[in-house]
């Protein structure tokens, strides 16, 4: 097996004085692409590409600190249309994330205020010598997959991450990280963020008290209070 030693030098070096003096603050948009299974049914076909025409007008935010990591919408002025939301749906978007410790807690808005869902960290990358530049910064690529399990089966999508090494801050878009690098640049099957904007020495922060009151349920426990909301709404 050929060793990549510069990329190896370059891991090595990103890991060195790791601590943060000030907090990281960076925006991403959103796009999002057809990968043939989203206009197939001409029923749904429309408001898919309707919903990828809008959702250049999204942005969000991260904020890096000791705590960990806050995703979040960033709220841009723009009147909120139906096809932004739709939007956000297909993006998978459903409130805050937090990374924080070695969990991630995911707001769950259709069930209330201060719901969260608590997942692991993304583990089991595969990293590659692959490399781009993206605005000046050198990144690289990153793999993995997410799983799928519904009632027509189990199903794996692939995760594609390019993460700077000289930004040694393990986070991203969407509670994704745990790679030696901040991501840049993330693609989860057919939704793209890309960064946007960095401020390496930003003033921004976030607090964790909600944790204090918060309902954290697991995923098993979210997909069951979420049955138990549509049959509701079925009746």
């Amino acid at each position: 097996m050929k060793i990549n030693y510069k990329l190896i030098i370059l891991l090595f070096l990103a890991t060195i004085n790791y601590g943060q003096k000030s907090n990281i603050y960076v925006e991403y948009g959103v796009k999002l692409d057809d990968d043939g299974s989203f206009t197939k049914d001409k029923m749904f076909a429309d408001i898919f590409l309707n919903a990828s025409k809008e959702a250049n007008k999204l942005l969000f935010g991260l904020i890096v600190s000791e705590k960990g990591s806050k995703f979040y919408e960033v709220d841009t002025g723009i009147e909120k249309s139906h096809e932004m939301t739709m939007a956000k749906v297909y993006a998978k978007y459903m409130g805050v994330v937090y990374n924080i410790g070695n969990e991630i807690l995911k707001e769950s808005q259709l069930l209330g205020n201060n719901i969260y869902t608590k997942e692991k960290k993304v583990e089991n990358w595969i990293l590659t010598s692959e490399s781009k530049l993206i605005d000046n910064n050198l990144c690289y690529k990153a793999t993995n997959t997410y799983t799928v399990v519904n009632p027509k089966g189990t199903f794996k999508f692939p995760v594609t991450a390019w993460y700077c090494p000289k930004l040694p801050y393990s986070y991203g878009p969407s509670g994704y990280g745990n790679l030696p690098g901040l991501i840049l640049e993330l693609q989860i099957r057919n939704v793209n963020y890309g960064v946007k904007k960095i401020d390496v020495h930003s003033d921004m922060t976030f607090s964790t008290a909600f944790l204090k009151k918060a309902t954290i349920l697991t995923e098993e426990e979210l997909n069951k209070k979420l049955d138990d909301f549509n049959n509701f709404e079925g009746n």
